[in-house]
């Protein structure tokens, strides 16, 4: 299979996204979880999802550990994993950082009413943006 460098492919479609985001304002940093429910139209032996500027710790499908790569050149983690036509579940563990890039999960400042400057986490969430977030 050839892999178009702008396009997942459409032989795993991704049905439900369950994410969980736990920022570290003070390190500039999150630790997150996915769980994404797939449908797989056709048998496969990967598994392609965007992701960039994310360290991904543990990929999971159907509960069992499985080989991926992360490649930060084409922003994509490929999953090693074996799978006939119908539904899966995929979990990845990643970290990744709090940016001041105004886009993805960032970090921004407020006044609060006291008037002293807070620090919080905001989310730019374009399709583009996502996967700088968490693997979808």
């Amino acid at each position: 299979m050839t892999l178009d460098p702008y396009r997942l492919p459409l032989t795993v479609l991704p049905r439900h996204y369950a994410v969980t985001l736990e920022p570290e304002l003070d390190q500039a940093s999150f630790a997150g979880t996915v769980r994404i429910d797939i449908e797989v139209t056709e048998g496969v032996e990967r598994i392609v999802l965007n992701a960039i500027e994310l360290e991904v710790f543990s990929v999971l499908v159907d509960s069992q550990p499985v080989d991926f790569s992360l490649d930060e050149d084409t922003q994509r983690l490929t999953i090693a994993a074996h799978l006939a036509a119908g539904n899966a579940t995929i979990d990845v563990a990643f970290t990744g950082i709090l940016n001041d890039k105004l886009r993805g999960f960032y970090r921004s400042t407020y006044t609060d009413d006291n008037g002293a400057q807070q620090v919080i986490a905001c989310s730019q969430m374009q399709s583009t943006d996502c996967r700088r977030v968490f693997p979808c």
